[in-house]
Parts: C-alpha cells; structure tokens; sequence
C-alpha cells in the first residue's frame, strides 16, 4: 500500500541534525502527490524510448544513461526497450568513465551476480583510470580490462563489497541476489595523463562503488587515494590532510560552508574561474561518502561532507545550478537537471531528507512536475539536449541512489 511520498521519506532513515530542520526557518511544501510522480515517470519514460542518444564532451553517446533511467524506471530486461539496449551497451567497448561507470551501475542493479565478470570488467577500467592525485578524466581504454573473463568460476567466499547480511532493502526498493564470490582487481597502468576533473570524478566514484556492492574489491590505498582527492580540491581543503571530524556522539551540526568546482586539485580551474558551484558540490558530496563507506568510516561525521552540506544549505536553489556553472558559458541553468540528479544522490547517499531546512526532495520534484513538457520530456539546461534532462528528472524523481547503509558498509 503507497503513502505518501513525505511521510514514507521521512520514516525511511535515522533523524540526525539534517533531518531536524529549524522550525522557525522551515515551511513545509505541499505533498507531492505519488499518483502526479507516478504519472510524469510514465511519461517521461515513453518519450526516451523514442528518444535519441546524443553524445557528450566525454562520452559517445546517452546508451548507458538511458539505460540507468528505464532500469529504475521500473522496466525489467524483459522489456523490448531495454533488451535491446542492454545488449548495445554489453558488446560496446569500455572506453570513457562516465559509460563505464554508468554501465557498472545499470549492471549491478539488474543482476550483480550474473553480470558479476563484467562489473569486474569496469572496475579493471576504473582502477587502470585513476590518476595519480585520485581523480579521473574522460578516460582511455586499457587492454587489462578485456582480460577479466565475464563469466569465472564459482566459489564459496563472502562477498568483500556489499555485506549480504545488511542488504534488506529500503521501502520500494527491490531485494538484490547474495554475493557468491569476490574478484580483486589491481591497477595494471598509470591513469590518462589529461588533468582530472570533478565531474568525471563524480561518476568515476558511482562506478567504484557499484563494483564494490556486486563484490568487486579495489586496492585499499587507491581508495584512499581516491578519497583524498576531494579533500585535497574542496575550497580551504588541504592536500592530504583528513578531514575526518573526531566529534561523537549526540546532534551533528552543519559545518562551514566549503564546496566545490570543476578544479582538479592541482590548482587548475579550467580557465573559468574556479568557483564553488552546485552540481559539483553536491557530487563531491556524495563521491566522499562512497569512498567513507568502502573505507569503512563514518560519512555522517566526515567534516568535509558536513561543509560541504553548509554550502548548499548556503546556496540552496532548485531553479539554479549556482552561482553560475563554469562550463554553462554564463547560464545559471546551465546542467540544472545534472545538477538535481546530484542532489538527490547527495540525500540519499547521506541518508537524510533535509540539506539544512531545505527538504530536497520536494522541493526538487514541484519544481520538476511544473516544468514536464506535454510530449513528457525536461528541456531547461543550457545545452539543449532533452535525452539527458528527461533521464537526470527521472533518476530525481525516482530516488534512484541506493542508501549506502542498505548495503551494509561503513558505520551507521
């Protein structure tokens, strides 16, 4: 039986300081109705079955993306649609992070243990692709990867990724299959000499760890690595300092505001400027909780993570990527729906249904119910591209992030 989708939020998670909002500050939306979210879903998947696939500055084309979209959408692999694209994006080669990352998280999502050698497959890639200071760029091919076989032999060992005894899941979220065995990868070459950059980063760290919930297992200190990039690029960072707050125990405040840009960490700010702005806040955000979860440490109290929700309880919009994009050449929409996508995965990965008194989530959905187009699509980005607004809506509108606590790594 549904409720509504407020109350069935905020009954999901632990109430911690991002979930007590101000009461003087806080005034509650309207409910969004779960029969108007249902309805503009439904839609906005017809319109990307007939959509098309453009290409991106990293990526050849939106297979994977779209692929991710219909697969949270709620259609299975038995659907036309999704048969066929699966099989497009199987036999394509591993070239680019964010299709790779992509892939790994559409993969591991449908069926982590049968697809559990080509999982292995993309994090080969990842690892082979992490560059020296942690970061990732659009990425290369490595022969390493092409080596893994898709399909190995079985054994009887716990899963060194997802600990299956804490996989029960969350409300409306489907049971994914026990891990049957791990795989280790080791990284087999030196990242892309191209400088890194926090958006292929982002993603870079939703790839790593859907590899690490199907059981594949990184080296430890290429995770760490990975980690302290974002500490190292996050505005009054310091390079290889850890930022881990020591604070324990009761109500966990909000921190100073810090966030991030398109900046690498090597002081390099893309010729744009190098400001603090929203989308890549947010995913750096959730990048740190992932590698807290694969470290086994405590995202909750991680003083970067908790700056880094001060800021966008600083800057909150759901109408803006702000203050302005560096690559939205001056638009302050520019990669809007990216930039909610990323705030969805910043709630969900943090666990919590306020950034400071901002309820994320409703606020996120009125503004993207009001904004459907009649043929069911989002178009409000600067780059005209209704394929990748209509997926990033709907992976927001469908909570489509696992919380990381549903897959029992890190401390609650």
């Amino acid at each position: 039986m549904r409720i509504g989708i407020y109350l069935s939020f905020l009954l999901a998670g632990p109430l911690i300081a991002q979930d007590k909002p101000d009461p003087k500050k806080f005034k509650p939306n309207p409910l969004v109705d779960q029969k108007t979210v249902d309805e503009a879903i439904r839609k906005g998947l017809e319109f990307l079955k007939t959509s098309d696939s453009p290409p991106g500055a990293g990526s050849a084309n939106s297979n994977e993306l779209k692929l991710l979209t219909f697969i949270h959408g709620g259609l299975t692999e038995k659907d036309p649609t999704v048969e066929i694209l699966l099989a497009v994006c199987l036999e394509s080669k591993l070239e680019r992070t964010y299709n790779v990352s992509l892939l790994a998280m559409c993969l591991e999502e449908l069926d982590r243990v049968k697809y559990q050698g080509k999982i292995a497959q993309c994090a080969q890639f990842l690892i082979d692709n992490l560059r020296a200071d942690g970061g990732f760029t659009y990425g290369e091919p490595t022969v390493y990867a092409d080596g893994i076989p898709t399909t190995a032999p079985r054994k009887d060992t716990a899963s060194g990724g997802a600990k299956n005894a804490g996989d029960a899941p969350a409300p409306g979220e489907k049971e994914k299959p026990k891990v049957q065995r791990t795989l280790s990868v080791k990284k087999a070459k030196e990242g892309p000499a191209q400088r890194s950059d926090n958006s292929n980063s982002q993603y870079g760290a939703l790839g790593m760890r859907a590899c690490h919930d199907a059981g594949i297992i990184f080296p430890k200190e290429w995770v760490e690595k990975a980690r302290a990039y974002w500490l190292a690029n996050q505005h009054g960072g310091e390079k290889g300092k850890d930022d881990t707050s020591v604070a324990t125990g009761g109500v966990i405040p909000l921190g100073t505001p810090r966030g991030w840009c398109y900046d690498d960490g090597d002081g390099n700010a893309c010729g744009h400027g190098g400001q603090p702005y929203g989308s890549m806040t947010a995913g750096a955000i959730g990048a740190v909780c992932i590698f807290d979860y694969m470290l086994k440490k405590d995202w909750k109290r991680d003083k970067a993570v908790l700056d880094g929700l001060a800021w966008l309880d600083k800057h909150w919009s759901v109408k803006e990527n702000g203050p302005e994009p560096e690559t939205a050449r001056g638009s302050k929409t520019g990669w809007l729906y990216y930039y909610l996508y990323a705030i969805e995965r910043t709630g969900m990965l943090y666990d919590t249904a306020f950034i400071g008194n901002h309820d994320w989530y409703l606020d996120g959905a009125r503004e993207l119910l009001a904004a459907q187009a009649a043929n069911g699509s989002w178009d409000a980005s600067h780059f005209k591209k209704p394929t990748w607004d209509t997926c990033f809506a709907i992976l927001f509108l469908k909570r489509a992030t696992r919380r990381l606590v549903a897959t029992g790594g890190g401390k609650k």
